[in-house]
């Protein structure tokens, strides 16, 4: 079952052209980001390990904007639709259910992954970075956006409502990009700072400017910014779970 409604997904974002438009539009960017950081005459003072950090920057917000759109509909579309209590009828339990909504979002992120492998490869070439650049982008990315899905697949079982869980997810979103905007002073703030310590994209922009600036190439050497992102991870399910057993008694259909 977990393979049938990851697959039933996929066919959805695949074989429809509002599905690969996705990609095209994310290439298209991925295309003018790359241009701009080799061509501009300003930019191209920059160090070309600082380039590669502004380019693993866009790849991931990116990719966490596209993922948190489709996240907060993949479920709340079953409640919509009015398919959800059929499903619910069928042999399946409601963990194949969310595994399987989980496994599609992340083939999402895996094809822009696979968009941006070979601008990362290109911009990368002169500095050996080009595997650590690709590594730690596919697992800093798995990593948070699975969190991500988790608490948006958390806030779509409480809400039933595309338009309600989009909502809440992009001003989340936008929580975890705000600090990007900061000044240095104000990021030595205190509450910036243990804000800072919270933040999944926060970490990830944190964790790649260690490795593709400073070349601290090991988990070792970067574990301060990791073990947050599990942490994220974790406090993302416990709230999932929360939400699944609230749904559980409430029923397929909401008690007014």
């Amino acid at each position: 079952m977990v393979t049938y409604l990851w697959l039933k997904e996929i066919r959805a974002q695949v074989y429809t052209w509002k599905g690969t438009l996705w990609l095209v539009i994310t290439s298209l960017l991925f295309s003018f980001t790359s241009y701009l950081l080799l061509t501009d005459k300003e930019l191209s003072l920059l160090d070309q390990t600082e380039l590669l950090w502004l380019l693993s920057k866009v790849i991931i917000s990116v990719a966490f904007l596209i993922v948190a759109i489709d996240s907060s509909s993949i479920i709340n579309s079953e409640f919509e639709k009015e398919t959800a209590e059929s499903l619910f009828l069928s042999p399946i339990s409601i963990k194949d259910f969310v595994f399987g909504k989980l496994l599609a979002s992340l083939t999402l992120w895996f094809a822009i992954f696979m968009v941006a492998t070979p601008y990362i490869v290109v911009t990368s070439l002169g500095t050996h970075l080009a595997l650590p650049f690709l590594g730690y982008v596919l697992f800093l990315g798995t990593v948070g956006i699975s969190g991500t899905v988790i608490l948006f697949f958390g806030v779509s079982f409480l809400y039933r409502s595309a338009k309600n869980t989009l909502t809440t997810s992009l001003i989340v979103l936008l929580a975890f990009s705000v600090p990007a905007l900061f000044s240095s002073a104000l990021k030595n703030n205190g509450l910036a700072q243990m804000f800072g310590r919270i933040n999944p994209l926060e970490n990830i922009f944190a964790c790649l400017d260690n490795v593709l600036v400073d070349y601290r190439l090991s988990l070792s050497e970067n574990w301060r910014y990791l073990w947050p992102l599990f942490i994220f991870c974790v406090a993302a399910f416990v709230f999932l779970i929360f939400s699944l057993n609230k749904f559980q008694k409430q029923g397929v259909v909401k008690s007014v």
